[in-house]
């Protein structure tokens, strides 16, 4: 039986959704046997979820590329942290801004190119935005988990068995991509994540094969980086989290992987600053995050848990702009 959700989504919706965070470019010829579906099906649904705002897919650098990060909470002047948000989302370098409660009003994400430019992001930009009373950074040191990793949690294990891997380089291909053409394809992967290799060639000027082998080389070496991401509200796990920690070095170098591993954790990241562990956790219901804080808690001994704020509104995501209803709104402002 198909069960369709206040959302608007139901079971075949978020086993798309699934598969895209495990494979964002899976042919539908390959995935519609997994899913019992045709590939036109999947197509058509798939169309729909984008349109409608539920579900995008986002390209990025990958981890290979050098960069300084950190986590940024802004405190604002009452009735501001909207404007705020606003005028923050334009800035480039700011990937991610959610609305908060607690003692913070917005919590952002920060990629530089280098220590230097995050410096001036934190120290002289930041002040000056309208409303803002105090803007604290934690640098990041060591990323434990990223969204990427999540997901809706739609599909059994043997069904993501089966989703075939990205294709890998052709044997004897080039090994180097030059600069220009990778921040090419990103452009055009930032469009249409799912862009065939016709089209990538076509816009790069270069043949479809040496399109295909170039995008395969870049995410195999964490380059770049394709994403699925889907708007909380209407996903399986719609309360989001943060917990700020003080955990002992020990127990972080002995709990990464223990950490990495919850399937509950959006995000983890080791930073400097009055916290040494930031995570946000997904939960099904309020009810179910202090079940979520008292897993973290386990998985991290000798760790206490210094403060909590919950998403009250994700305004910007990786780029994309967010309504207050949660829909990608369909603009986004190109990274950094």
């Amino acid at each position: 039986m198909v069960i369709m959700r206040a959302s608007g989504l139901d079971d075949l919706d978020l086993q798309i959704l699934h598969a895209l965070q495990v494979e964002p470019r899976v042919p539908w010829t390959a995935l519609a046997p997994i899913l019992g579906s045709d590939p036109a099906t999947l197509a058509r649904r798939w169309a729909r979820i984008e349109r409608a705002g539920f579900a995008w897919l986002t390209t990025l650098p990958g981890s290979a590329d050098e960069s300084a990060a950190a986590i940024i909470e802004f405190s604002c002047a009452p009735g501001q942290a909207t404007r705020t948000a606003e005028e923050l989302s334009l800035d480039p370098s700011v990937y991610s801004i959610d609305l908060t409660s607690g003692r913070r009003d917005l919590v952002a994400t920060l990629v530089a190119p280098n220590d230097a430019e995050l410096a001036e992001a934190v120290i002289e930009r930041f002040g000056r935005l309208t409303g803002v009373r105090s803007v604290q950074s934690h640098i990041v040191n060591l990323t434990l988990r990223l969204g990427s990793n999540w997901t809706v949690r739609a599909l059994s294990d043997a069904q993501v068995d089966r989703i075939p891997a990205p294709r890998p380089p052709r044997a004897g291909s080039a090994r180097h991509v030059d600069p220009t053409v990778v921040e090419g394809m990103r452009r055009v992967l930032e469009r249409d994540g799912r862009a065939s290799y016709g089209t990538i060639a076509e816009r790069l000027g270069i043949s479809p094969q040496r399109a295909g082998d170039y995008l395969a080389r870049l995410r195999q070496t964490d380059r770049l980086l394709i994403r699925a991401d889907v708007s909380g509200p209407y996903s399986t796990w719609p309360i989001v989290s943060w917990f700020f920690i003080q955990a002992p070095t020990a127990t972080i170098e002995s709990s990464a992987a223990k950490l990495a591993e919850m399937p509950e954790v959006q995000f983890a990241t080791v930073v400097t600053g009055p916290y040494n562990v930031i995570v946000a956790v997904s939960s099904k219901s309020r009810a179910e995050v202090v079940r979520r804080e008292a897993d973290l808690e386990r998985s991290l001994p000798g760790a206490r848990i210094v403060d909590r704020s919950m998403v009250l509104r994700v305004h910007k995501h990786l780029g994309r702009l967010i309504s207050p209803e949660g829909f990608a709104t369909g603009e986004s402002i190109p990274l950094a």
